[in-house]
């Protein structure tokens, strides 16, 4: 069976993203984004198969390692889907060697087979979001509102983030990651690039005590789900339950847009997986992929 692999060009992926309802992380702007993380490159391949059918798939190179998701899911952009097997043939042959890594988002079939060699289980934590916030309110652990009250008694409060506001964010981003010991900082570029993208795709909100931003958390959003993408905290942040007052906003805003889901992402430790709980959200288990050494 014969097949062609072309780079596409934003204008065709965007079309096929449209058509057939792609997600946010795979998108040709999250792609480009991307190429913001040190030595990356997005590669938006096309493929057809002699039967007819078009597969679009992000892929990222970075040091020489080709990876199907970067700081989110991927998954191929089709009307059905194929067999991962063959997908790994044809990149093979495009590229001289296979994807490293594809994390899949939860209930999306994006390969006929997603078992064997390689395949294991990441856990999210997913909330079915209703129709108004007071039903959510109401229904959540009476120690998620009792946090969102704790900050309010600290006088934190939010605003958006922006333009003018991005160097304090950095900064704040900067002694956090400095905190925790992250294995990787993002730059200032990459923020002000994803804020310049993503403005009619984010909600990006900071709470304040005395005019000092003390807490922010990013998230993004395509046409059905809402992702938490990033949280940081000072210690004054912490001290005051200032996330949990940004939950509540950011919930706000996710049920008045209609979006029907939340995913809370990954957790890498019960601290941080237990707020998730507080808010309702359920463990899922996201089908991941990592070629066997």
């Amino acid at each position: 069976m014969q097949k062609t692999a072309v780079y596409t060009t934003r204008q065709a992926w965007d079309r096929a993203a449209d058509m057939y309802q792609a997600g946010l992380f795979q998108s040709y702007d999250w792609g480009i984004l991307m190429e913001e993380l040190p030595g990356t490159s997005f590669h938006p391949v096309r493929l057809t198969t002699d039967g007819g059918q078009v597969i679009y798939l992000p892929l990222f190179e970075q040091k020489g390692v080709l990876s199907g998701n970067m700081i989110g899911y991927g998954g191929v952009i089709s009307d059905r889907p194929i067999s991962f097997e063959w997908l790994q043939s044809e990149i093979q042959t495009i590229f001289g060697r296979n994807i490293s890594r594809m994390l899949l988002p939860y209930g999306q079939t994006s390969f006929t087979e997603e078992i064997g060699e390689g395949w294991t289980e990441k856990a999210t934590r997913i909330l079915t979001l209703p129709d108004t916030f007071d039903e959510l309110w109401t229904g959540i652990s009476g120690k998620a509102r009792t946090a969102v009250r704790y900050a309010e008694k600290e006088n934190i409060v939010t605003r958006l983030i922006g333009r003018k506001e991005l160097g304090a964010f950095y900064d704040l981003y900067k002694e956090h990651t400095s905190a925790i010991g992250a294995a990787y900082v993002l730059s200032q570029g990459f923020f002000q690039k994803l804020l310049d993208t993503f403005a009619d795709r984010m909600f990006w909100v900071g709470a304040y005590q005395d005019e000092t931003l003390i807490s922010s958390s990013i998230f993004l959003y395509d046409r059905s789900h809402f992702y938490y993408w990033q949280n940081i905290n000072s210690l004054a942040g912490k001290k005051a339950q200032a996330s949990y007052l940004l939950m509540r906003d950011a919930l706000q805003f996710a049920i008045s847009r209609k979006l029907q889901w939340a995913d809370f992402g990954y957790s890498h430790s019960k601290e941080i997986a237990r707020p998730k709980r507080y808010w309702g959200a359920e463990e899922k288990q996201c089908r991941l992929f990592t070629k066997p050494e």
